[in-house]
């Protein structure tokens, strides 16, 4: 009896085996979307300057680092040049950024130019860079945002002094969405091409309530 136990259950191993052979548990496409997902952005804050505003506001110019990791497990091709901030975040603190409950969620306009030259070879060409995994690429920019002077009043579309949270949605592909299918197929042997916006971790900044203001560049 304990045999015929024994080869049944060997007999049902054997089943799921060849089941798990022929019709794999996670499909290619799964393993793609995973590794589509791949890259994080993290900032840091290099330096700050006040500049002059109007009667009531000032402007806070904010150096930023950008630093993109690849945290997944194949290369990933990056269009090189200058970070285009498209959106802009601002929470009181980390748990409003967590639910989404900003101060401040303003969208911006980014105007590109063409770069035909950089899509027409069979391999990325010096307009893109290609990230291994665990690896990581910085690049610097510059964020802008108004701060009510004096914290006489709450205004629209600015913070007043204090901490506060800071996140940006940076654009990595300035082209349609057909072209990036096409050459992420073309280039395939080289790693996946990165095209979708891309979302900061929040960063803590503080907004001076005294504070020395110059003319910035």
């Amino acid at each position: 009896m304990r045999t015929n136990r024994l080869l049944i259950g060997l007999a049902l191993t054997l089943i799921w085996l060849n089941g798990v052979k022929g019709h794999p548990r996670f499909s290619d496409e799964s393993n793609t979307r995973q590794e589509e997902s791949s890259l994080q952005l993290t900032m840091k804050i290099v330096s700050s300057q006040y500049c002059p505003g109007d009667a009531e506001l000032d402007s806070l110019r904010l150096k930023v680092r950008l630093i993109y990791t690849n945290t997944g497990k194949k290369p990933l091709i990056l269009y090189k040049g200058i970070p285009l901030i498209s959106r802009l975040m601002i929470s009181r603190n980390l748990p409003d950024a967590a639910m989404k409950r900003f101060e401040i969620n303003s969208s911006l306009t980014q105007l590109t130019g063409a770069a035909n030259k950089c899509y027409k070879g069979a391999n990325p060409n010096s307009c893109f860079f290609i990230l291994p995994p665990s690896e990581r690429y910085e690049a610097e920019t510059v964020v802008r945002l108004f701060v009510v002077r004096g914290d006489i009043r709450e205004i629209s579309g600015a913070v007043r002094s204090g901490d506060h949270v800071l996140q940006v949605e940076v654009m990595t592909w300035n082209e349609s969405d057909e072209l990036a299918k096409n050459l992420r197929q073309r280039w395939r042997r080289y790693g996946i091409l990165w095209y979708e916006p891309i979302t900061s971790a929040p960063t803590a900044f503080i907004v001076e309530k005294q504070r020395k203001v110059t003319d910035c560049p």
